[in-house]
């Protein structure tokens, strides 16, 4: 059978995507939890950064552990 290879491109782009969705969704279940809500768009972006990066940092080591286990 033939293989189907992923873009990696798109795929990185839906992690792109991913992180600014899960900070928001964070936002949005602090504020209901707590009553007390983010609105300033740079600690967003911040956030959506952080968040980004904490994804890439999963992947590599989901990457890593692969390829040592082979």
């Amino acid at each position: 059978m033939k293989e189907n290879k992923k873009n990696w491109l798109i795929g990185e782009f839906v992690y792109l995507q991913l992180a600014p969705f899960m900070v928001l969704a964070g936002i949005l279940i602090y504020g209901i939890l707590f009553d007390r809500w983010f609105k300033d768009p740079e600690l967003i972006l911040k956030a959506s950064l952080v968040a980004y990066l904490v994804i890439l940092a999963f992947r590599f080591l989901q990457w890593v552990s692969r390829k040592l286990g082979e």
